[in-house]
């Protein structure tokens, strides 16, 4: 059993405490350490409650469902209720192991209603938020930040970086920004992680959280329509914490959620930014990398810096315009992730593909130096069997990633050593 009390306001009234009480035999799943908070930038002890239990409601309601417990709470938002009924129903399609218990336990059901028309847009700073932005600009939402998202809030410096970057971007109105901290990932243990294995964040609660957590926001703007930019197109279909089927079922009051740019491959979108720098002449300055050996706004060198630099390339433009910092070896990084000891997951493999398709009809690509040599290594990538790769090395890669997770969770100062070690080397 989960109890829910009344909510408790501190920091002036912007801070939301949540009060609550598991019970012995599911105590395991939640920190002893710290409850869960969310602290905004305005006052907000002013919001019912029927709509300030959301964010915590948000968060605790898919650990139910998979774990077994019931929750119980005196009020709330009568949409909402019927939102997570539909959310449960909606996740269980992809994971069988969510449990036929998990109910929510309501004592009043409030009708709430918000009289104004504002929108709202999480605002990562990353591609897909960008893109979203930038195709939505005329409507002017409200930018929504979430500290303890992508940077943890014990993080300071990249935190103040992220919010600097924010100002300095010029067509992010600073009137519309609106920033949030909460510890949605550390209140609870990793033996919530391990409901799914791992990674819980991205699997599962990502896309709920975030959006939970614009709830008072959206009572004290009159925000009755909330953009998440979406990861996915409707061409690959895989368990997954934001999907237009689940972030478009999140609703409360009159509000409702858009699962924005869904038709958009991620090579769209780095064409429509970089179009809208073309019509507009503003280069935005993209963070699409959390790295924590990153430097300004992206490391450059991962993965996800690679993927987003290519498609930049491919659509004729130089990364460096974009935030990012190209070098010479970048194809040979490129060329790096399709080795013999390659791990791709199936939506990994989708990203390249488009890439894939991008490299070869692209007619003019951005030259880092060499035309001839890199127009070979983008024909050697356009050609590379990415089927064979798909999850060659999967069932080892998933039980190294296990095991670190798990060492992670219970040394977490001797992780931040070594981190403290690497980023010295």
């Amino acid at each position: 059993m989960f109890k829910i009390s009344p909510s408790t306001f501190s920091g002036d009234g912007k801070t939301i405490v949540y009060n609550y009480e598991a019970s012995r035999d599911i105590s395991k799943y939640f920190s002893k350490k710290e409850s869960f908070f969310a602290a905004y930038d305005k006052i907000v002890s002013g919001v019912p409650e029927s709509i300030v239990v959301i964010p915590l409601l948000a968060n605790i309601m898919p650990i139910a469902w998979f774990a077994g417990f019931d929750v119980y709470v005196d009020e709330l938002d009568a949409t909402f209720y019927q939102s997570l009924i539909e959310l449960k129903a909606e996740f269980s399609k992809h994971f069988s192991n969510i449990k036929n218990e998990g109910k929510l336990h309501v004592n009043r059901l409030v009708q709430n209603t918000f009289t104004q028309n504002h929108s709202a847009l999480l605002f990562s700073g990353g591609l897909d938020s960008f893109e979203s932005l930038t195709r939505n600009i005329a409507a002017d939402p409200f930018l929504v930040s979430i500290h303890g998202a992508d940077i943890e809030i014990s993080d300071t410096k990249r935190w103040d970086d992220f919010v600097r970057f924010n100002k300095e971007e010029p067509i992010v109105n600073d009137s519309k920004l609106c920033y949030v901290t909460s510890n949605l990932r550390t209140f609870y243990t990793y033996e919530v992680d391990l409901l799914v294995e791992i990674n819980w964040w991205g699997k599962i609660q990502h896309g709920m959280a975030l959006i939970g957590l614009i709830a008072p926001l959206s009572y004290l703007n009159g925000i009755t329509t909330i953009m998440i930019a979406s990861s996915n197109t409707g061409e690959v279909s895989f368990g997954w914490g934001s999907t237009s089927e689940t972030d478009e079922k999140v609703k409360w009051a009159n509000t409702k959620v858009i699962h924005d740019g869904f038709h958009l491959r991620r090579t769209d979108k780095i064409q429509n930014i970089v179009d809208f720098a073309k019509k507009t002449g503003e280069h935005v300055k993209l963070r699409v990398c959390y790295s924590e050996f990153r430097k300004g706004y992206n490391c450059s060198e991962c993965a996800k810096c690679q993927r987003t630099m290519l498609g930049i390339v491919l659509s004729g433009e130089n990364p460096n315009d974009y935030g990012f910092n190209v070098g010479k070896n970048f194809y040979d990084l490129i060329l790096k992730n399709f080795g013999e000891n390659a791990i791709m997951t199936t939506g990994v493999a989708y990203e390249w593909k488009c890439l894939q398709e991008k490299a070869r009809e692209s007619q003019n690509p951005y030259v880092i130096s060499d035309k001839i040599s890199e127009m070979n290594n983008i024909n050697t990538f356009a050609a590379l069997p990415l089927d064979e790769i798909i999850n060659k090395n999967a069932a080892k890669g998933q039980g190294i990633k296990k095991a670190k997770y798990i060492l992670m969770a219970k040394f977490p100062k001797l992780f931040k050593v070594y981190l403290n070690i690497r980023r010295k080397i």
